[in-house]
């Protein structure tokens, strides 16, 4: 019989065979680089407050409308925003009421100051730019005269929705 040598003048332990493997791996692996894009999208912070539009005394049955000036303030809204102004406790904003108790006085709110423009919801809502972060814009309001309505403290809650 012919005794051929071992390839390896030594002999390995059983766990050395395998280090010795995961050496040789890592000795021949590469390196590789990239980068990873990282986003966000922030949005606005816009907030709104309403305000009051206080029309004072109106006497029952007078000829003459009675105008008034109110404000929505913008806080942090830059860019254009949509703003409108629902129909209140009527639910309509082409007939605009108050109530005192069961009795009702007629009013309605303007986008300008000539009481031409309704100003309500959809396209009856205001597209408004906002140049800086805080910024306030005038609702006018008229009740118009010729309504014969009991004494009382007359009152309406209009919502005001801004999209921006």
């Amino acid at each position: 019989m012919v005794h051929r040598p071992h390839p390896f003048p030594f002999r390995l332990l059983p766990g050395c065979a395998l280090a010795l493997a995961l050496l040789a791996v890592s000795a021949h692996a590469g390196t590789e680089t990239a980068t990873l894009t990282v986003t966000a999208r922030v949005q606005s912070g816009c907030s709104v407050s309403g305000g009051v539009l206080d029309f004072g005394t109106y006497t029952s049955g007078q000829s003459d409308d009675v105008t008034a000036t109110g404000r929505i303030t913008l806080t942090n809204c830059n860019g254009t925003v949509l703003i409108e102004l629902d129909g209140g406790s009527s639910g309509d904003v082409q007939n605009r009421t108050m109530r005192s108790g069961g009795n009702v006085l007629r009013y309605q709110l303007y986008v300008d100051n000539a009481y031409s423009r309704v100003w309500g919801t959809g396209q009856q809502g205001v597209q408004y730019m906002a140049l800086t972060s805080d910024a306030s814009v005038l609702v006018y309001g008229r009740i118009p005269g010729g309504q014969t309505v009991p004494a009382g403290n007359y009152q309406d809650v209009v919502n005001v929705t801004v999209t921006f």
